[in-house]
């Protein structure tokens, strides 16, 4: 199947970094759960007293540095594709929840808290609908799970992102012991992990089904 032309790819591209970011920056600001690498960037922002795009900066900056170790090829145009989207992602991150946090009011009620978790979550898999299909770049945890699964599980999916879930839920337990408090997991970590896979493959087939899921560049 041909390509979408590189001007809606790049589109699309951009589109989705800022969906995620944004649904991202709804869920935080929500404190009624994530996906678990934002609850464990939470959890050590709380702990380390450092802002949360700082950590999340440093954890795709790492990410990045395991994928090029776990990659049997990889080009400069990758890495360098992939440090861009975490520097924008980090940084869109922080004007998003500045942003949010000086002109939105937070429900007090949990569960107008839990339906806003929800919807940020939600966006987020929208935006990931459409930069995956772009296909330029990937945020390194996604490209970690695709490697992954090529690479060690045979292609099946499943399994390789539950191992990829391993570092989080490994920062989130230490965070959690050294705060004594759970920080960034409740209700909308639970609809992350059980509805992602689905809304994605769902947002793949209905929203903007022009563009296809691109060979990479």
């Amino acid at each position: 199947m041909e390509n979408n032309h590189i001007r809606t790819r790049l589109l699309f591209f951009l589109l989705g970094l800022v969906l995620v970011a944004f649904g991202n920056a709804l869920s935080i600001i929500s404190t009624a759960g994530n996906g678990l690498w934002t609850a464990a960037a939470l959890g050590l922002a709380q702990w380390s007293g450092v802002g949360i795009s700082f950590i999340l900066m440093v954890i795709g900056l790492i990410v990045i540095g395991i994928n090029l170790l776990l990659s049997e090829h990889w080009s400069w145009l990758t890495v360098s594709g992939e440090l861009l989207f975490v520097l924008l992602f980090s940084q869109l991150i922080h004007f998003f929840v500045t942003a949010l946090s000086k002109n939105f009011t937070v429900p007090v009620a949990l569960w107008l808290r839990i339906v806003l978790a929800i919807i940020g979550i939600t966006i987020v898999c929208l935006g990931t609908s459409f930069y995956q299909r772009a296909n330029l770049w990937m945020y390194p945890t996604d490209s970690l799970t695709t490697l992954l699964t090529s690479r060690f599980f045979n292609n099946h999916f499943a399994w390789a992102q539950l191992v990829a879930f391993v570092p989080p839920v490994i920062l989130i337990t230490a965070t959690t012991f050294h705060l004594h408090a759970v920080v960034g997991v409740q209700a909308g970590t639970l609809f992350s992990l059980t509805c992602n896979g689905p809304l994605i493959a769902y947002f793949n087939k209905r929203a903007c089904p022009f563009l296809r899921l691109n060979s990479p560049l």
